[in-house]
Parts: structure tokens; sequence; C-alpha cells
């Protein structure tokens, strides 16, 4: 009764019945007895006969079966582990910390280990550091994902499949409907469980009227307005039907996947997260009906654009939109531009607790576009910078029709809105031309750095040079000139060409040491590819829509953080404060020689460094470029007995990662009633017809990095088998016989 009540699978679940004494029989004994658990007939007729004279409280829990082998310990051992368990952790994290440079240059390229040659070329321990794992917030966000035995996808309150011999008729004579559609609703539904179809053989205003399809069956229903002016009461109802079920099969037709759409829709009530699967089992569970894949997909496009709207509705209703996102935060920066005949052609949005929490960060900004997947196409521009806890912080988005010249230029002048325009702003993006043109023209100011992924990617397709790719990202990410220099000479040596390559890409926009500016520990565009992962599986909906997700997950991170930020008692972020105490234990091995007041010589590590406290620097790199301390820094400053917080960058501070996230994200106000109607029309064009594609094709390098292991190769060379020369085969060979 239990399984059957709460929906619980026997298969992966085991429920327990248990219950406490009454308070007569633990007068005389300790408060803290054990329940009696019910496990068996015997128990269950005492538990029968003690509720007749007694009040007993009835608990019924369900525990999964993978849980009864899972090893830990007993509550009582929690307190006297805990301090074990952290240490235990804090020194595998460690571990993983030291090693971390090796597995990730092993994953990134492809290659196995014994293809990467870093015992003889070592790098320093901080080069590939994924700083935004160390501050991520436990839980921030959860994806959601329907499991296909979700029991809400059986209907509410239906626990099995709905059956002729299980489903009632809900239509009978004097009941009335408030509205027409209402009454064909319930009609269709009687129609799809008792396997007939009908026709309407009148519909007015007044009066609807609907007969079975076999011609001279004695089914009908009539139905009228009456009292109400939409009420419809059923005047006339013949339920039973004159001729055979082999007629009434006939003349069957399938659901229009509208309607079936419609039908999940009022069934489970339940949209979120739903893909054509789930609607495929569901009305095979619920009544019988087999849809192949494409009928499901269109159902749940049907019941989509009925939760969240038409394409054509998104683009009506985004003026109105924009004007109550102003309206309830001020501050917030929106605009939307349309042609000479009202038709939608940009759209940006930036909420004013993104503009005032930008102040706090550092001064870079990563950009970044993808390809919406709507009705009407279209491209979604992103700026995005990153926190004092190394995590993302969206600060701007647009919508265009296109990632063209004229788009990222209109992009970048609201952009400038949004923060002072004053040096120095370092603007990381991909090679693309159109957004070098871009920031020359609106921000000339800004040193402009290009994503060493990107790169890397183009250098994998076009040199075939995995095999040395350690050397390119050693260039990268190098620290000090020395160092970029001697992996350049090993490249020249290794592939001539290459090393051409990487001198006409300009190193002032890939190499780290290179860079005109500052661009810290952010090497990569992952941050605005982050958050356009984030926002895949809504890009397809109506652009208010789109919107309105961004802000709700944007109110989601504010309010997460804010409250992360409150609860640290430490000088740094917690991103920082794990750095700091990684480097620290290694400063206290290291031997600090001092030159003069300011100056001292560092021994230890990888490296013999000079450190100057008074100026800032370190011989390393380290500390010059990222702005967080080094572990030379620390052993000097602990020698010259000066907090080493000194030395950190204000921005990584816990008071200024507060103040990022103090202004909070307001959700829409008021209703379009009272918004000024503006047109807004869709572009003139729309995508191609078909299922659109959500996912672009992979690289080698993303493959790689995913699977965490070679990938099999995609493209094959050939050779010819008369002439035995690459790059041809013996049909196009014209080498004489």
């Amino acid at each position: 009764m239990a399984l059957e009540d709460y929906s619980v699978s026997k298969i992966g679940h085991r429920l327990e019945i248990s219950y406490p004494l009454p308070e007569v029989f633990t007068q005389q004994k300790c408060n803290d007895s054990l329940p009696v658990f019910v496990t068996n007939d015997r128990q269950v007729e005492s538990l029968i006969e003690l509720s007749r004279p007694h009040v007993v409280r009835l608990c019924v829990s369900s525990k999964g079966k993978d849980e009864d082998n899972v090893d830990g310990p007993l509550d009582e051992d929690l307190d006297e582990n805990l301090d074990d368990e952290l240490k235990e952790e804090f020194d595998e994290e460690l571990e993983e910390d030291w090693t971390a440079e090796r597995e990730e240059m092993s994953e990134e390229s492809g290659c196995d280990e014994d293809d990467v040659r870093e015992k003889a070329y070592e790098v320093d321990d901080d080069t590939h550091a994924d700083y935004s794992q160390y501050g991520k917030i436990k839980d921030e966000e959860v994806a959601i994902e329907v499991p296909f035995d979700d029991p809400r996808l059986l209907g509410r309150g239906v626990g099995h499949r709905i059956g002729i011999d299980n489903w009632e008729d809900n239509i009978y004579e004097h009941q009335s409907f408030d509205t027409k559609d209402q009454l064909i609703s319930e009609l269709r539904l009687t129609a799809v469980m008792t396997r007939f179809s009908f026709r309407i053989a009148a519909s007015t205003r007044k009066v609807f009227v609907a007969k079975c399809k076999v011609a001279g069956c004695a089914w009908r229903l009539r139905a009228a307005v009456k009292n109400e002016p939409s009420t419809f009461w059923v005047t006339k109802y013949v339920k039973s039907h004159t001729f055979s079920v082999s007629d009434r099969v006939r003349k069957h037709k399938r659901c229009t996947t509208k309607y079936i759409g419609k039908l999940f829709l009022d069934r489970t009530g339940h949209i979120e997260g739903i893909v054509p699967q789930h609607i495929r089992d569901s009305m095979r569970r619920m009544f019988g009906m087999k849809l192949d894949y494409t009928a499901s997909y269109k159902a749940l496009k049907h019941a989509q654009d009925l939760v969240w709207g038409t394409a054509e509705e998104g683009y009506a209703n985004l003026p109105s939109y924009l004007q109550r996102i102003k309206e309830a935060d001020p501050g917030t920066v929106t605009d939307l531009v349309c042609d000479s005949q009202d038709r939608f052609k940009y759209c940006f949005l930036s909420l004013a607790g993104s503009i005032a929490g930008f102040q706090y960060l550092r001064r870079v900004i990563v950009v970044d576009g993808t390809h919406l997947t709507g009705k009407y196409g279209g491209a979604l521009l992103v700026a995005a910078g990153q926190d004092a806890n190394f995590q993302i912080f969206p600060l701007a988005f647009a919508m265009v029709h296109g990632e063209d010249n004229e788009s990222w230029e209109w992009f970048f002048n609201k952009l400038r809105d949004c923060f002072r325009q004053l040096p120095p702003m370092a603007i990381v993006s991909d090679r693309a031309a159109a957004i070098a043109r871009a920031i020359g023209i609106v921000m000339p100011w800004a040193s402009r750095g290009i994503c060493y992924y990107h790169l890397q990617g183009n250098i994998v397709k076009d040199f075939h040079a995995k095999e040395i790719m350690y050397m390119v990202k050693g260039s990268a990410y190098a620290h000090t000139v020395p160092k970029y220099d001697r992996y350049m000479d090993l490249i020249i040596a290794a592939n001539p060409s290459l090393a051409v390559y990487l001198e006409s890409a300009d190193p002032k926009l890939w190499s780290r040491v290179h860079f005109e500016g500052n661009r810290y520990n952010i090497k990569t565009s992952n941050i605005a590819e982050s958050i356009n992962s984030a926002v895949k599986k809504p890009k397809g909906l109506p652009i208010p829509r789109l919107l309105e997700f961004i802000r709700e997950k944007l109110g989601r991170w504010f309010s997460k953080r804010r409250e992360d930020a409150l609860s640290l008692t430490t000088r740094h972020s917690r991103g920082v404060e794990y750095i700091l105490a990684i480097r620290s234990y290694y400063a206290g091995s290291m031997i600090v020689n001092r030159i003069d007041t300011w100056r001292f010589h560092v021994k230890g590590g990888r490296r013999d460094c000079n450190v100057d406290l008074e100026n800032r620097t370190c011989s390393c790199g380290v500390y010059n470029v990222e702005k967080i301390l080094c572990s030379h820094v620390i052993a000097a400053a602990a020698e010259a007995n000066i907090d080493m917080s000194y030395y950190v960058c204000a921005t990584h501070s816990t008071p200024s990662l507060f103040s990022t996230y103090a202004s909070p994200i307001y959700p829409k106000a008021g209703t379009d009633s009272h918004v000024k109607p503006v047109p807004c029309l869709p572009p003139g064009e729309s995508v191609p017809r078909g299922r659109p594609k959500k996912s672009r094709w992979q690289t080698w390098l993303e493959m790689s990095r995913k699977k965490n292991t070679k990938p099999r190769k995609t493209n094959k060379k050939y050779s010819c088998s008369k002439c035995k020369e690459p790059g041809h085969t013996r049909p196009n060979c014209v080498a004489e016989d």
C-alpha cells in the first residue's frame, strides 16, 4: 500500500515502516527508546490492535538499496573523525595541485605521457592551475534532468497506465464547461481512451454538436450556451456506440501533434527538462499511443509554445519586457534596435547588479558569441569577467542577427557604457577579425588578447603538431622572457613553419609575458564559453524567455555568492586562500638570504629567485603576472616579518568579493498592460527547415579533453598504392606506368 500510495518503485527502493511506543509504555523507560519496526503480518496485527486505544504515529521512510552497501563512519563517530577527514582531503587536494601541471597538459594536447617530454622541459607548478575550481561554491547550480521513469510523467495523481478498464467517462448531461475549448479537450480525451473518432457537425458561439465518424452511429453530443455567455452546458449525450469496434477502429485517426502536446501538458503540467523521449514514453504508458520520434518532437515544440509562447509572440513582447526590467532594476542598460520596417535587428541587456559589481573586479573582459537555435536563428554575444573567487561574472548579453562587423561594433558601443572608460583594460576573445576590428574602433585604448585554446586548435588542425604542443603551451604560459625564448628555440628546431606562424600571430596577443597590460590568470575565453554552455538548452526559446532565464540564473548566482562572501572569516576569497595555503606550504622549506632592507634571494623550489618587496616583483615572474603571491614572495615576506596579505591584489579581498554581489538582481515589475506598446516584428529571414542543431562539431582537442583519453583519429592520411606517395589515391595518380 505504501509503495502504491507514494509511487515508489520496488526495484530501486526499500520501505521501512516504524512507530514509537505510546507514552503510557515509556513512562518507566528512557525517553529515547528505539522505534518498533513493522516487518511481518504479526507485527501489523499488533500495530492495529495498539492503535485502537492509543494514538500511534506511523513513520514510512524510503531508502535506496545502494545505500545499504555504503561503508562509512557511524553518526556517533563523525565528530571524532572530522579533523582527520579534513586533513586527508586537504592532503589529497595538495597532491592533485602539485601534479595538475602534467595531467592538464596531457589532457589538452591529447597525447600520451610518453609523447609529452615534460621531464626534460619542466614548467612551473603555477602555470596550468585551474583557479576556478579553487573557489567553486558547492551546489551553486544544479542542472534539471528528468529521469524517464519519473512518476510525474504518468500524470497528476496517476500511478499506472490509464486503460479502458479503469478509465471513467467524465462527460454527462447537464455538465457545464467554462469554454468551448474545455469541452472539446475533454471530448478528445474520451475519443482517445475509447478508440474512436468524432466529427463536429455544428459549432457556433451558442451551439456545439459532435457525432461519431461512423455513418449511422448513435453516439452524439450536443451542448449549448445557457445563462452565462461563454459557459457551455451538455444538453444531450448518447455515449453508447451502435456499430462494431472494427468499424470504429477503421474510421479512427491518429491524434495531431498539437493535441498530443496539449494533452501531455494537461496531464503532467511539467515541461522543464523534458525531451521528446519523455513524451513518447509518457503517451505510451498513459494512453497506449505509439509515437515515433518526429511526432514526439513536434508535440514537445507545441507544448513549449503553449507554456513559453511562440517566437513571433516573443518578438512582439520584447519591448515591454525590456521596459519592465528597467523599471524593476534602475541602472540596467537595455537597447532594442529595429530596421525601417520595425523588424528586429539588435537587443542588448546589462543588469544593474552586473554593472555595479564589475567595478570591484580585475579589468579583464572576455567576449564570445554563440548561435541561437530558435526559429529565426541569430547569435548571442556575451561579455563576462572573473570575480575575486575565480568565478564567472556575467556583464552583458546581446542578441544579434549574426557575428559580423556591424554587430560586434554595435555590441562594443553598448558595452562601453557599462564601465568606466579608463585604462588599463584587457579584452580576451578568439581570433575573429570582426572582434579585433570592433575593439580597434570603439576601444583603441584597451589591450587585446586572444584565447590560447583557439590558437592551439588551429595549430593541431593545420600543422598536425600534437607531439610538440607542450612547447607551444610553455611559450604561451611562460612568466618570463628567457623562458619564452627557450621554448621558441625548441619550436624553431622542431617545426620552423610553426614558429613562423606563431610570430605572424603576434606574441603580444597569445603570450602573456609579452601581453601589453594585465590579463592575470585568464589565458583563454573559457569564461564566456561556460556561459554559452549554461544557456545551451534555452537558446531555442523566444528572446524574452531566454533573457528571463539568464536573469533568473544571475539572481541565483548573486544570492548564493553573496551569502558565501558573508560567511567568510578570512581576509581573501576562498580560492585565493587556498592558493596561498598551497604556496605557503612550499615556502616553508625555502632558504631566504637578505640582500638589503627590501630585497631577498630565495633558494628552493625549481629555481632560485630574487624578490623585491618594495617594487613587488619576483624573478620567477608568477607574482608579476598574476598579482598573487608566489612561494618566493611568501618566504621573503615571512623573513621580513611583513604580513603577506599586504602584497595580494586588493580585488581578491573578501570585502571586494562581497561588494561585487552586493547589488541584488530584481525580477521584472508590473504587467505588459501599463507599458506603451512598441512594434517589433521577427527578422525577415528564418532558419532552414528541419531540426535545429544545438551542438557544434567538436574539435580533436575538445574530444580528448572530455574523454581524458586519446580519441580515434577522424581523418586518415591516404597514400597512393601505385606510386606510394601521400596526398592522393590510385585513381587520381598521374605517375606514368
